[in-house]
Protein backbone atom coordinates (compact mmCIF):
# COMPACT_ATOMS: atom_id res chain seq x y z
CA UNK A 1 0.00 0.00 0.00
CA UNK A 2 2.91 2.33 0.68
CA UNK A 3 4.04 1.98 -2.94
CA UNK A 4 0.52 2.64 -4.20
CA UNK A 5 0.16 5.78 -2.11
CA UNK A 6 3.62 7.40 -1.87
CA UNK A 7 3.92 8.56 -5.53
CA UNK A 8 0.49 10.22 -5.24
CA UNK A 9 0.47 11.56 -1.68
CA UNK A 10 -0.62 15.18 -1.16
CA UNK A 11 1.66 15.77 1.84
CA UNK A 12 5.10 14.55 0.76
CA UNK A 13 6.81 12.24 3.24
CA UNK A 14 3.64 11.40 5.17
CA UNK A 15 3.38 7.82 3.90
CA UNK A 16 6.93 6.83 4.80
CA UNK A 17 6.59 8.45 8.22
CA UNK A 18 3.46 6.45 9.04
CA UNK A 19 4.84 3.16 7.70
CA UNK A 20 8.20 3.43 9.47
CA UNK A 21 6.47 4.26 12.73
CA UNK A 22 4.12 1.31 12.20
CA UNK A 23 7.09 -1.05 11.80
CA UNK A 24 8.45 0.07 15.16
CA UNK A 25 5.08 -0.28 16.93
CA UNK A 26 4.39 -3.71 15.41
CA UNK A 27 7.87 -4.94 16.34
CA UNK A 28 7.37 -3.67 19.89
CA UNK A 29 4.00 -5.41 20.02
CA UNK A 30 5.58 -8.67 18.90
CA UNK A 31 8.34 -8.38 21.50
CA UNK A 32 5.90 -7.75 24.33
CA UNK A 33 2.89 -9.84 23.37
CA UNK A 34 3.79 -12.12 20.49
CA UNK A 35 1.44 -12.38 17.52
CA UNK A 36 -1.54 -11.18 19.55
CA UNK A 37 0.45 -8.16 20.67
CA UNK A 38 1.19 -7.20 17.07
CA UNK A 39 -2.45 -7.08 15.96
CA UNK A 40 -3.43 -3.83 17.67
CA UNK A 41 -0.56 -1.74 16.17
CA UNK A 42 -1.19 -3.37 12.77
CA UNK A 43 -4.85 -2.29 12.88
CA UNK A 44 -3.72 1.20 13.93
CA UNK A 45 -1.27 1.30 11.00
CA UNK A 46 -4.03 0.51 8.49
CA UNK A 47 -6.26 3.14 10.08
CA UNK A 48 -3.44 5.71 9.85
CA UNK A 49 -2.86 4.84 6.19
CA UNK A 50 -6.57 5.31 5.47
CA UNK A 51 -6.17 8.89 6.66
CA UNK A 52 -3.42 9.72 4.13
CA UNK A 53 -4.65 12.02 1.37
CA UNK A 54 -3.55 11.07 -2.15
CA UNK A 55 -4.56 11.67 -5.76
CA UNK A 56 -4.47 8.68 -8.12
CA UNK A 57 -6.58 10.33 -10.83
CA UNK A 58 -3.58 10.25 -13.20
CA UNK A 59 -1.72 6.97 -12.79
CA UNK A 60 2.01 6.59 -13.29
CA UNK A 61 3.56 3.77 -15.31
CA UNK A 62 3.81 0.64 -13.11
CA UNK A 63 7.03 -1.39 -12.92
CA UNK A 64 7.47 -4.71 -11.11
CA UNK A 65 10.76 -5.40 -9.32
CA UNK A 66 11.48 -9.10 -8.83
CA UNK A 67 14.59 -11.23 -8.37
CA UNK A 68 16.83 -12.50 -5.59
CA UNK A 69 14.78 -11.63 -2.54
CA UNK A 70 17.52 -10.20 -0.28
CA UNK A 71 18.65 -7.97 -3.13
CA UNK A 72 15.08 -6.95 -3.88
CA UNK A 73 14.11 -6.01 -0.34
CA UNK A 74 17.38 -4.50 0.96
CA UNK A 75 17.72 -0.99 -0.42
CA UNK A 76 21.35 -0.85 0.69
CA UNK A 77 22.07 -3.81 -1.58
CA UNK A 78 20.04 -2.64 -4.58
CA UNK A 79 21.21 0.99 -4.27
CA UNK A 80 17.69 2.32 -3.62
CA UNK A 81 16.35 1.37 -7.03
CA UNK A 82 12.77 1.68 -5.79
CA UNK A 83 13.10 5.35 -4.88
CA UNK A 84 15.05 6.05 -8.08
CA UNK A 85 12.24 4.67 -10.22
CA UNK A 86 9.64 6.64 -8.26
CA UNK A 87 11.61 9.87 -8.73
CA UNK A 88 11.55 9.17 -12.45
CA UNK A 89 7.78 9.00 -12.56
CA UNK A 90 7.00 5.31 -12.06
CA UNK A 91 4.86 3.38 -9.59
CA UNK A 92 6.84 0.47 -8.20
CA UNK A 93 5.31 -2.94 -7.49
CA UNK A 94 7.08 -5.41 -5.18
CA UNK A 95 6.38 -9.10 -4.55
CA UNK A 96 5.26 -10.17 -1.07
CA UNK A 97 8.13 -11.34 1.09
CA UNK A 98 5.96 -14.09 2.56
CA UNK A 99 5.77 -15.86 -0.81
CA UNK A 100 9.46 -16.71 -1.16
CA UNK A 101 9.82 -17.82 2.46
CA UNK A 102 6.73 -19.95 2.21
CA UNK A 103 7.98 -21.64 -0.95
CA UNK A 104 11.52 -22.21 0.37
CA UNK A 105 10.60 -23.61 3.78
CA UNK A 106 7.06 -25.00 3.45
CA UNK A 107 5.34 -25.25 0.09
CA UNK A 108 8.21 -26.96 -1.69
CA UNK A 109 8.14 -29.81 0.82
CA UNK A 110 4.33 -29.93 0.76
CA UNK A 111 4.47 -30.25 -3.04
CA UNK A 112 6.91 -33.15 -2.81
CA UNK A 113 4.75 -34.92 -0.24
CA UNK A 114 1.36 -34.38 -1.86
CA UNK A 115 2.25 -34.52 -5.56
CA UNK A 116 5.25 -36.85 -5.72
CA UNK A 117 4.78 -38.96 -2.56
CA UNK A 118 8.30 -38.18 -1.33
CA UNK A 119 8.83 -39.83 2.07
CA UNK A 120 10.23 -37.07 4.26
CA UNK A 121 11.07 -37.49 7.93
CA UNK A 122 8.12 -37.11 10.29
CA UNK A 123 9.44 -33.83 11.71
CA UNK A 124 9.87 -32.36 8.23
CA UNK A 125 6.37 -33.46 7.24
CA UNK A 126 4.76 -31.94 10.31
CA UNK A 127 6.82 -28.74 10.00
CA UNK A 128 5.77 -28.25 6.37
CA UNK A 129 2.12 -29.30 6.64
CA UNK A 130 1.33 -27.57 9.94
CA UNK A 131 3.45 -24.55 9.03
CA UNK A 132 1.50 -24.20 5.80
CA UNK A 133 -1.79 -24.26 7.72
CA UNK A 134 -0.44 -21.63 10.11
CA UNK A 135 0.59 -19.40 7.19
CA UNK A 136 -2.90 -19.72 5.70
CA UNK A 137 -4.43 -18.52 8.97
CA UNK A 138 -1.91 -15.70 9.37
CA UNK A 139 -2.45 -14.41 5.83
CA UNK A 140 -6.26 -14.57 6.18
CA UNK A 141 -6.03 -12.58 9.39
CA UNK A 142 -3.71 -9.95 7.86
CA UNK A 143 -5.88 -9.72 4.74
CA UNK A 144 -9.01 -9.13 6.83
CA UNK A 145 -7.39 -6.18 8.62
CA UNK A 146 -5.60 -4.69 5.60
CA UNK A 147 -8.69 -4.96 3.38
CA UNK A 148 -10.16 -1.99 5.24
CA UNK A 149 -7.93 0.18 3.02
CA UNK A 150 -9.45 0.73 -0.45
CA UNK A 151 -6.11 0.20 -2.23
CA UNK A 152 -5.29 -3.13 -0.62
CA UNK A 153 -5.23 -6.19 -2.88
CA UNK A 154 -4.83 -9.73 -1.64
CA UNK A 155 -1.80 -11.58 -2.93
CA UNK A 156 -2.24 -14.64 -5.11
CA UNK A 157 -1.70 -17.97 -3.42
CA UNK A 158 1.32 -20.01 -4.54
CA UNK A 159 -1.08 -22.43 -6.22
CA UNK A 160 -2.64 -19.58 -8.21
CA UNK A 161 0.78 -18.25 -9.19
CA UNK A 162 1.93 -21.70 -10.30
CA UNK A 163 -0.84 -21.82 -12.91
CA UNK A 164 0.83 -18.91 -14.71
CA UNK A 165 4.31 -20.41 -14.87
CA UNK A 166 4.16 -24.21 -14.59
CA UNK A 167 4.69 -24.65 -18.32
CA UNK A 168 7.94 -22.64 -18.00
CA UNK A 169 9.21 -23.76 -14.59
CA UNK A 170 7.33 -26.23 -12.41
CA UNK A 171 6.45 -25.08 -8.89
CA UNK A 172 8.12 -28.11 -7.29
CA UNK A 173 11.59 -26.98 -8.44
CA UNK A 174 13.66 -25.47 -5.64
CA UNK A 175 16.25 -23.18 -7.26
CA UNK A 176 16.64 -19.57 -6.20
CA UNK A 177 13.27 -17.85 -6.42
CA UNK A 178 12.12 -20.81 -8.52
CA UNK A 179 8.86 -20.26 -10.41
CA UNK A 180 7.94 -17.06 -8.56
CA UNK A 181 9.82 -14.65 -10.87
CA UNK A 182 8.14 -15.98 -14.00
CA UNK A 183 4.76 -16.30 -12.26
CA UNK A 184 4.74 -12.70 -11.02
CA UNK A 185 5.84 -11.29 -14.37
CA UNK A 186 3.21 -13.31 -16.27
CA UNK A 187 0.49 -12.36 -13.79
CA UNK A 188 1.17 -8.63 -13.95
CA UNK A 189 1.75 -8.70 -17.71
CA UNK A 190 -1.75 -10.12 -18.13
CA UNK A 191 -3.04 -7.23 -16.01
CA UNK A 192 -1.48 -4.49 -18.12
CA UNK A 193 1.96 -3.96 -16.57
CA UNK A 194 4.59 -3.48 -19.30
CA UNK A 195 7.85 -2.90 -17.40
CA UNK A 196 9.77 -5.40 -15.28
CA UNK A 197 13.14 -5.41 -13.54
CA UNK A 198 14.89 -8.58 -12.33
CA UNK A 199 17.64 -8.03 -9.74
CA UNK A 200 20.41 -10.63 -9.78
CA UNK A 201 23.58 -11.05 -7.68
CA UNK A 202 26.46 -11.48 -10.11
CA UNK A 203 27.39 -15.16 -10.30
CA UNK A 204 24.21 -16.45 -8.63
CA UNK A 205 23.47 -19.37 -10.95
CA UNK A 206 20.02 -20.33 -9.56
CA UNK A 207 18.74 -16.77 -9.91
CA UNK A 208 20.16 -16.38 -13.42
CA UNK A 209 18.34 -19.55 -14.48
CA UNK A 210 15.04 -18.53 -12.87
CA UNK A 211 15.38 -14.87 -13.82
CA UNK A 212 17.34 -14.09 -16.97
CA UNK A 213 16.78 -17.64 -18.19
CA UNK A 214 12.98 -17.28 -18.51
CA UNK A 215 12.91 -13.89 -20.28
CA UNK A 216 12.93 -15.22 -23.83
CA UNK A 217 10.08 -17.64 -23.15
CA UNK A 218 7.97 -14.99 -21.42
CA UNK A 219 8.46 -12.48 -24.25
CA UNK A 220 7.31 -15.07 -26.79
CA UNK A 221 3.84 -14.82 -25.25
CA UNK A 222 4.06 -11.12 -24.25
CA UNK A 223 6.19 -9.39 -26.91
CA UNK A 224 5.02 -5.91 -25.91
CA UNK A 225 6.63 -5.90 -22.46
CA UNK A 226 10.18 -4.94 -21.49
CA UNK A 227 12.18 -6.98 -18.96
CA UNK A 228 15.44 -5.57 -17.63
CA UNK A 229 17.81 -7.96 -15.79
CA UNK A 230 20.29 -6.10 -13.58
CA UNK A 231 23.43 -7.79 -12.26
CA UNK A 232 24.84 -6.55 -8.95
CA UNK A 233 28.24 -7.28 -7.45
CA UNK A 234 30.02 -5.61 -4.51
CA UNK A 235 31.96 -3.09 -6.61
CA UNK A 236 29.30 -2.24 -9.19
CA UNK A 237 28.84 1.52 -9.51
CA UNK A 238 25.40 3.08 -9.51
CA UNK A 239 26.29 4.80 -12.78
CA UNK A 240 26.31 1.41 -14.51
CA UNK A 241 22.97 0.49 -12.96
CA UNK A 242 21.50 3.92 -13.71
CA UNK A 243 22.42 3.79 -17.40
CA UNK A 244 20.46 0.59 -17.86
CA UNK A 245 17.49 1.78 -15.80
CA UNK A 246 17.34 4.96 -17.87
CA UNK A 247 16.91 2.88 -21.02
CA UNK A 248 13.80 1.32 -19.48
CA UNK A 249 12.49 4.72 -18.35
CA UNK A 250 13.05 6.30 -21.78
CA UNK A 251 11.22 3.41 -23.45
CA UNK A 252 8.28 3.97 -21.08
CA UNK A 253 8.19 7.71 -21.82
CA UNK A 254 8.42 7.07 -25.55
CA UNK A 255 5.54 4.60 -25.42
CA UNK A 256 3.40 6.91 -23.31
CA UNK A 257 4.11 9.80 -25.67
CA UNK A 258 3.07 7.69 -28.65
CA UNK A 259 -0.14 6.64 -26.93
CA UNK A 260 -0.97 10.26 -26.05
CA UNK A 261 -0.37 11.30 -29.67
CA UNK A 262 -2.54 8.47 -30.97
CA UNK A 263 -5.38 9.58 -28.65
CA UNK A 264 -5.12 13.15 -29.95
CA UNK A 265 -5.26 11.93 -33.54
CA UNK A 266 -8.26 9.73 -32.76
CA UNK A 267 -10.03 12.63 -31.01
Amino acid sequence: MRRKIRPYEIEKGQTDKIVENAFLEIADGLAKGGIVGSMKPFKKAIKDMCAIRYDRSVLKEPVLIQGEYLLVFHEGANQKIEKYLEKNGMEVIYPRMSGIYRHLFLQHTVSEIMEYKVNHKLYDKLYALLGNKFMDAAIRSADKIASKHPLYEKDLTLQEKAKYSDDIMHHSILSGESFLIAADILHYAQHGVRSFVILQPFGCLPNHICGRGVIKRIKETHPGIQILPLDYDPDVSFANIENRIQMLIMNVRSLRGKQHKDKQITA
